[in-house]
């Protein structure tokens, strides 16, 4: 049950970073476009807070627990990011989003298969 919901919760990531990160990714990549981004930015908040709510009230296996530590500190990580994108945005700080974003979009899919990959290790 442990690994299932933990897959929902990367696949559920996946698809936001796809939808955050994807096709218009290169319109957002400057400080006019992220300055238009702010719903695109809210809605990730919104599902990236969402998916640390769901793993932070799993309780892991004994054969999760590294997993699951690493898994619920890649959370901090992204929401804050999140956060710190949608109120930049906000605030008129376009320089401070967009330099935000830039480094997240680096990272995103890679932490992503990391997860998975790790998660495939644990029986059960």
């Amino acid at each position: 049950m442990y690994k299932d919901t933990v897959t929902a919760i990367l696949t559920d990531e996946r698809a936001a970073f796809d939808a955050f990160f994807g096709p218009e990714a290169d319109t957002w990549a400057t400080l006019e476009g992220i300055s238009g981004a702010e719903q695109r930015a809210t809605e990730f908040h919104h599902v990236m807070s969402d998916a640390q709510a769901r793993a932070t009230e799993l309780e892991a296996p004994t054969l999760a627990t590294l997993f699951h530590g690493t898994f619920l500190e890649h959370f901090d990580r992204f929401v804050g990011d999140a956060e710190v994108i949608r109120d930049a945005i906000r605030a008129g700080q376009a320089d401070r989003a967009l330099g935000t974003y830039e480094r997240l979009r680096r990272g995103a899919f890679e932490r992503l298969d990391f997860l998975s990959d790790r998660l495939a290790l644990i029986d059960g």
